[in-house]
């Protein structure tokens, strides 16, 4: 394993076991504050995150430069790339494969979308806990290529990707996809630069680590229990409909 990500999966790990359990409790009052650079919209901190430490804090590499040159200038366009349905709400899931919070919460946001909940789900790749992370990530993007990004990012959300062209071959079984065509968009230039693309959008909205939200005009950092998820919902349903539609 790499010295990187040895530091990564140690540091979310830890993260993960000091969490307080009382910071798990559900607490009825929400506490907003402005989101910087996008007004209109807020930020609420709250529920369980995996992050890890940036032992390479200040440190941009060239990519990471290009990505964040690409942002446009609207990024609630780029956070909702296409209107929602009418009468739902909006809601932009940021996720990593190897965040156990994430999981929980994909399943969850995909069952209440099934069970009628006005929401309209648009999911994010933002691979944070380090190689495996991207490496399943831009597996995933390639994967759009050939089929629907939500159907194949829920599926790999509740399962471990096996290392190599093992995974990619077991992934496009599963979906009846290419295989060979998967491996080699997944190793190219283009879904590099995607994924890069995705995690300049995260830099820029201050994500810190996973899952995190934007229901309609609220970003929600950490995985909110069903009460919480299921209240913020109906607050955003009750608003307006988002400025950048």
């Amino acid at each position: 394993m790499r010295r990187r990500d040895a530091l990564v999966i140690g540091g979310a790990v830890a993260i993960a076991l000091a969490i307080p359990p009382l910071l798990r409790r559900r607490n009825g009052d929400f506490q907003f504050s402005d989101l910087p650079g996008l007004p209109g919209f807020r930020r609420l901190e709250r529920g369980s995150l995996s992050a890890a430490p940036d032992v390479f804090a200040g440190l941009q590499t060239p990519r990471e430069a290009a990505a964040n040159d690409r942002l446009p200038n609207n990024l609630c366009a780029a956070v909702f790339p296409d209107p929602p349905a009418v009468g739902a709400v909006p809601v932009a899931v940021f996720s990593d494969y190897y965040c156990p919070y994430c999981a929980v919460l994909d399943r969850r946001l995909a069952l209440l979308r099934d069970t009628g909940a006005p929401i309209d789900l648009t999911f994010h790749e933002l691979p944070l806990l380090g190689d495996r992370s991207r490496w399943a990530a831009r597996v995933a993007l390639a994967a759009t290529r050939q089929t629907d990004h939500t159907a194949i990012h829920l599926d790999m959300m509740q399962r471990v990707l096996r290392p190599g062209p093992a995974g990619v071959k077991a992934v496009a079984g599963r979906h009846g996809l290419d295989a060979a065509q998967l491996m080699n968009d997944a190793e190219g230039d283009e879904i590099l630069a995607q994924m890069e693309d995705g995690l300049a959008l995260g830099r820029a909205l201050g994500m810190p680590g996973t899952p995190a939200l934007m229901i309609g005009r609220t970003l929600v950092i950490g995985a909110l229990p069903e009460p919480d998820l299921e209240r913020i919902i109906a607050l955003e349903s009750e608003a307006s409909v988002v400025a950048c539609f």
